[in-house]
Parts: structure tokens; sequence; C-alpha cells
């Protein structure tokens, strides 16, 4: 009954101080949602198991150099290396292999329609341990060629083109301008790490005959331990197999070392972690500073109170009591703070979701799950009992006596209040420096990673890429032959200024590195052998991308497979290695291969993640001399670029109608997707960082607007003995500089431990610069400069002999 009548006594105290109760609830609902957003994103991430069976006997087999990143999440494997591994390993009870893709599928309509498809070699999902809805994964006999015409659908497509309530076991589909069967169809929860949105699955076949050591494709190996084989037994194992087989092919294999990582113990890696770490972090920060505002008004609030808790106190209230009843008030505002920050967090996970939904595989994106939940009620709880302490320990030193003679207290107690303030004032500014610190420098990297100048074009021009369906274009001849065509074709289209192909795009994340070694040097140890990045461009490539020639000539029609093999590097390789000199008819070998430099080309930047790419040494292989079935393609155009979609898919359809193409779009949102998530943070950290200022604004505000109120008597007496208007000005303004001062040395520590996190964080990708923080000690000064003249020009305007009178 007491709780029920303090509930009560609580509700209406909060509702006649409304200004106070709302501004107290929106600054904590906005902490609480800004911090249930981002937990949202770390308990997706590092929380949330991945959904395969004994997630901690999978293991990612990768190849790796000293120029790839230790613990790169996705590093590919030759396919000719995963061959030799499967075959002679003795620590995975299985292994499988995993390349994405794009299929035409052919609808019976008048325009066939792109899916995305994932290659597996059979084993694959009884490695992860997935299980099927309906039918069976792939068997062992259609990883052969000519018996791999099966597929398997995954849940989504077969709810979507199946009404999920068909067996579509026995259908076939038409893929590539091929039929295959359809043999199953994944369970509902089935989803892969690189492969979001995935409709259908179909055999990847790898044999002895055509596997190639060539790292530029994305095929993933994956691995299950056997029984009672730990991670080190497995490393220990991949290290003595590489070693052999170095030996066995050093041309191809000097300088990489295999890959572990373990799927539960190693996803995501330290540096996310610490990352998603400091993130959450920095939004406590926001929650403290929020708090010690509302702390700020509470402790005002509790001058007006000291009579009526007197009265309370006088007719038997005891001060357990009191504390409780102002518990119950803070633990209501907290409450209703909860509630709206938890309704505005989920709208912050549904903008998340959306924004990275096409990138993540479902079991990462993020969700107001129960874990999300208990995080939102006890940082409510947190919230609560953290501003709910300066009113209570307020009341403890209360002179109830005096109280009930005038509401007033003494200048002991009033200078207690004062200092409490002032002391929750310098926490705000402290947290507030903190944060903004923190968040400047790591928006300011952000930008810098995206924006460094790569060195080439970017505008007007539309990429896409194609594949050949293997039953077509089988042998390199007809590959090379097939890309031609396509690249003539769609360069003689209106409004296409040049055409090219490449393997890769520039600017995609971790382009890999080759060893290489130069005719004439002498020979050097592994770990000392040249390396550089790789990429096989066709004809075009460098007047596409308006990458300038600086010696010799790029490539042409001419640089084919049977043509004497050929190569251009850039204006970093010959500073790197050949010191400046000409290196133009001089001969490197690269993936076995002795090849003659035709070509020196200014350096850009092609790898989107590592800032002074530039700077890199990179090799350029004529596309022609090694083709591929699937390739990229680039348009720079004389008109819009996204104008020329239309007329570039009508032009294959009438090439070949089983030729597929995705991603097509400007070469700028290609690159722009790979920086939807630091946009997504950058978004969080802007919004919150915000808040931040307006909250230490208005803390500083009011501290000092109270302060003029109080100190309403002194002023007065002071201008009437003589003090100018100026000299009060200077006085209140003093005192909120004063603070911010205080407030600026006590945040060093924690702008020092900010600075050295944020750069571990981006350590090997881009130089994190401190100078951003100069900015928000500035802004911070400024604010506090205002906050602090607007109550300083009340204090000049006291009419004395009114101060006095009313005094």
């Amino acid at each position: 009954m007491t709780i029920l009548q303090d509930i009560r006594f609580a509700f209406r105290t909060l509702r006649k101080n409304l200004s106070v109760t709302t501004l107290a609830v929106v600054s904590l609902a906005l902490a609480i949602a800004g911090n249930a957003t981002v937990f949202s994103l770390v308990n997706s991430f590092l929380f949330r198991p991945l959904p395969y069976q004994e997630v901690e006997r999978l293991v990612f087999i990768g190849e790796i150099n000293d120029e790839v990143l230790q613990g790169q999440l996705g590093a590919t494997i030759s396919m000719a290396n995963y061959l030799e591994i499967r075959e002679r390993q003795t620590s995975f009870e299985s292994m499988a292999a995993f390349e994405g893709g794009v299929a035409t599928y052919d609808t019976g309509g008048d325009q066939p329609e792109q899916l995305t498809i994932g290659k597996v070699t059979p084993g694959f999902f009884e490695t992860l341990g997935a299980e099927s809805t309906l039918g069976r994964p792939f068997l062992e006999e259609e990883g052969i060629r000519g018996r791999d015409r099966v597929a398997v659908l995954s849940h989504d497509f077969w709810s979507e083109r199946f009404g999920g309530d068909a067996n579509p076991v026995g259908e076939t589909l038409k893929l590539n301008g091929e039929h295959y069967e359809i043999v199953g169809v994944l369970g509902e929860d089935f989803d892969w790490l690189f492969a979001t949105n995935t409709s259908v699955w179909t055999p990847l076949v790898i044999e002895h005959g055509s596997a190639t050591y060539q790292r530029d494709g994305f095929t993933l190996a994956i691995g299950r331990l056997a029984d009672g084989v730990g991670d080190d037994q497995a490393k220990a194992e991949m290290d003595t197999l590489m070693a052999q087989m170095i030996e066995e092919r050093p041309d191809v294999n000097r300088g990489y070392q295999i890959q572990l990582l373990n799927m539960k113990h190693d996803i995501p890696d330290q540096r996310n972690t610490i990352f998603f770490m400091v993130i959450q972090g920095a939004l406590i920060f926001v929650l403290l500073i929020a708090c010690s505002n509302i702390a700020n008004l509470l402790l005002s609030r509790s001058q007006a109170r000291e009579r009526e808790i007197s009265i309370r106190n006088s007719l038997g209230a005891s001060r357990r009591r009191i504390v409780f009843q102002l518990f119950t008030e803070s633990m209501i505002m907290a409450s209703i703070a909860g509630v709206i920050g938890v309704a505005l967090g989920f709208a912050g996970m549904k903008y998340a979701s959306n924004a990275l939904a096409a990138f993540l595989p479902k079991f990462w994106i993020p969700t107001l799950d129960l874990r999300v939940l208990g995080f939102c009620l006890a940082v409510t709880i947190f919230g609560g009992m953290l501003f709910g302490l300066a009113p209570v320990l307020q009341t403890a030193r209360f002179d109830l006596l005096s109280g009930l003679k005038d509401g007033t207290q003494g200048s002991t107690t009033g200078g207690r209040r004062r200092w409490a303030s002032n002391a929750l004032v310098v926490a705000e500014l402290a947290f507030a420096i903190a944060f903004l610190g923190g968040a400047s420098m790591m928006i300011s990297t952000f930008k810098t990673m995206q924006t460094s100048d790569a060195g080439f074009n970017t505008e007007d021009t539309l990429v896409m890429l194609v594949g050949l369906p293997d039953t077509r274009y089988a042998s390199g001849a007809e590959q090379a032959d097939a890309a031609e065509q396509i690249n003539d074709r769609l360069g003689s289209l209106p409004g296409v200024r040049t055409a090219t192909y490449s393997s890769l795009l520039p600017r995609m994340p971790f382009i890999a590195d080759e060893t290489f070694e130069i005719a004439g040097q002498p020979s050097v140890s592994d770990q000392d052998m040249p390396k550089a990045g790789s990429l096989a461009i066709g004809p075009q490539f460098f007047e596409t991308l308006g990458i300038q020639v600086r010696r010799g000539r790029e490539f042409s029609d001419a640089d084919r497979e049977g043509a004497a093999p050929v190569a251009v590097i850039n204006t970093a390789a010959v500073e790197r290695f050949w010191s400046g000199d000409n290196p133009i008819g001089q001969r490197i070998e690269v993936k076995g291969v002795s090849r003659e430099i035709v070509g020196v080309v200014e350096s850009v930047q092609h790898d989107v993640l590592i800032r002074g790419g530039g700077d890199k040494p990179f090799i350029y292989l004529p596309w022609m001399q090694s083709p591929t079935a699937g390739f990229f393609v680039s348009l720079r155009a004389d008109v819009e670029a996204g104008t020329l979609s239309e007329p570039v898919r009508k032009e294959l359809l009438t090439f070949d109608r089983t030729v597929s193409v995705a991603q097509m779009q400007t070469l700028d949102a290609f690159i722009e997707q790979f920086w939807v998530g630091q946009n997504l943070f950058t978004v969080i950290l802007g919004g919150f960082g915000l808040l931040a200022l307006i909250l230490a604004a208005l803390g500083t505000y009011g501290v000092l607007a109270y302060s003029v109120a109080r100190r309403t008597h002194e002023i007065g007496i002071r201008m009437a003995i003589g003090a100018s208007r100026g000299k009060v000005l200077k006085m209140i303004v003093g005192q909120g500089l004063s603070l911010g001062v205080i407030g600026l040395v006590l945040s060093l520590p924690l702008l020092f431990l900010a600075t050295r996190l944020i750069a571990a964080i981006f350590e090997g990708l881009v130089p994190v610069e401190p100078a951003s923080m100069l900015t928000v000690v500035a802004v911070l000064g400024l604010v506090t400069l205002v906050a602090s003249a607007i109550p300083a020009r009340r204090a000049a305007t006291v009419d004395p002999i009114e101060a006095l009178r009313t005094e």
C-alpha cells in the first residue's frame, strides 16, 4: 500500500514539474535509444553464435602472405592447393569449398532473370551441419563434370517461386541455358557468411586437370576438425603441408602460408571486437552525460522542495521514506524513458537492418531479442539510480528545521549544492569532450579512408560482373573470344567512350598480392621475395580509368593466349625494385611464368581499405593470357552512366541469353557499398555527438542560470557599490569557462585512451589523426561561452535597487 502511495505521489510531482520531467525523460530516452541500437549490432556480431552444428570445430582455411592482413576473414585459396591439402591432411574429418556466382534463370519470358548462386563441393552442407527441408544435399559423384547438373534451392527461393508448399524435388531449372534437376531445399534458418540472398546452390567441380594456382578468384575453403584435434594441432599440420608444397612448386607458393580461423573463437577478429566495444563505450558516455544533466536538473529542483520535504518529515515521514520517494520518482522517469528509448532504439535497429540486409547474412542482422531487451533494462535501471543519487544525497544534508521556517538553507548547504552542481557540469563536460573527441577522430578516419584520392577516374563509369556458362565457354580460347566480342559490342553502344574488362574492379577490398622474381637479381629468401598487387586486365583499361601510361605501352588485343607473356608495372614498383631505372624490356617471373615488362603506368590506389595504396607496387597482367568464365566490364560514358543499363542488357541478350550479368551500377556506387557499415556508424556517432553537445550546453546554462538566480542579491550589492555591467558579465562567463577548463583537463586521460584504442583498430589501414580533437575542444569552448553568456547577460541587466528590495 505504501509503495502504491509513493507511486501515485511521484506521478503527481512529476506532472506538476512537467518541463523538468519532459527534459529529463527525453534526454535519457535518446541515450538509451543510441545504446540499444549499437548494442543490437554488438549482440549480432559478437554474442550471437553462428548457426552451424558444433561451430567450434569449423575452421576457415585460406592462403595469406605478408601483404594480406593477418586474421582476414574470407582469405581465398587456390583450387590446386585446396585439392592438395584435402588429399594430404589428417586433421579434418571433412573439407569443402565454396565460390559465389550469378546465373541466368530462364523463366520462359522475354528476358531471363539474374540469380545469385552458390557453387559448393559435395559435402559442404554436411560439413556445416545444415539440414534440408526437402530432398537431399549433393552426392559425392555430383562433383564430377557431366554429373553436376543438379541444384539445391534456398528456403526463400522455394517459398517465393514454389509457394512454399509444393515439393519441387525432381523438377528442373534452366540456368545458363542448361537444365538442372532440383534435388533438395535447404532449411529456413540456413544462411552462409559469404552468400547472402543466395537463391540456388549448384555443385562446384574441382578437378586436378583443370585446377589452377590463381589466387585472384573467390574460392573459400572450410573444414570440420576431427574428434580430438585442436586448432594448434591443425595449424601445425598445415604449416608442414605448406612447406612441402613450397618445395614442390616454389614458383607459385613461395611467400604464402595457410591461415586457419576458427568460426567460434576467431570470428569476428580482435580488431572488430575492439571496434564494436569502443563504439558501445562511446554511447555509454552519452548516457553518463544525460544522467549528469538530469541529476543537475533534479538537484536544482530539490531547492524548491525543501519546505515540502521538511513538512513531510514533521508529519512523521522518516528520512528513509523520503529517500525511497525520491528514488521512486527517479525510477518512474527512467522507466518512461526506457520504454521510449526501446521504441526509438527499435527504429534505429530497423534503419541498421535495412542498411545492412543486402550485405550480411540473416544471423548478423540486428534484432530486438531478449539479450538486447535485458541490456536496455540494465541501462534504464543504471541511469535511474545514477541520476537519482543527486537529490537523495542532497536531501540527506537538509536542515529540516530551517526548511520549516522559510524554505531556504544556510550558506553552508547552499555552498554544497553549488559545489555538487558544478561537479556534475564538470563531469558532463569531461564526458562530452571525451565522446566528441573520440567520435570526431573516428569519423575523420572514416572520411580519410573514403575520400583519399585513388588517382584514377570513377565518374561516368558503368561496371558489371559478367558470367559465361562453362558449358558453352569451357576453354580459355572460347572465354577470351566471348569477352572480346562482348567488349566490342558494348564499346560500340551510343554514349560509350571506351570499354574494358578485368578480373577485379579497382577499389575492391584486399586485392590479392603476388610474389615474383626479377630476372638478373640474386635469389632471396621466401620472406624477402618482392611482392606486389596483381590484377588481370584487358585492352583500354588504363584509358577507361584515366590512368596515365608513363613508359612503353598498355596491353592490346594481340596480348592473348599463345602470344609472348607480358606485364605492365606501376611507378611504385619501379622505385622500389628498380631504383627508378627504366625496366622496359626486363623480365619478371609471376606465377611461374616469365614475362617481359612492356609498360609503366602511374601508381593508383586499388585497395579500398589501405590508404597510401598509390605507393604500393602493382603488376598488371593481360586477362587474355589467362581468361576465366567470370570478369568485370567497365564502360566509360559520355552520358550519365546509369542510362546505359538498359541498352547494355539488351545487347547482352542479343549476344547470348545464357550470359549472366550482375552488380550493374556506376563505379562510384560499387565502391560506396564497401562503406555501408562505416557510414552507418558515422550517422550514429554524429547524431549522438550532437546530442552530447546539446546536453553539455544545457548543463552549463542550467547551472549558471541557477547561480544567477541565487546570487541576485549579491549581484545587486556588487552593482550598488560600483561594479560595472561588464565586470558582472565577466564574472559569470568566467565561472562557466572555468568549469569548461576543468572538464577539459579531466577529459585528457579519456582522450588519450580513446586515441590508443582507435589507433589499434585502424592499425595497418589508415593513419589516425588526433588533430580533429582540437576542433572538438574549440567547439565545446564556443558552446560553453554561449551557454555562459546568456545567464551572464541576464545578471548584467539586474536592477540593483529592485534586487535589494525583493531580497
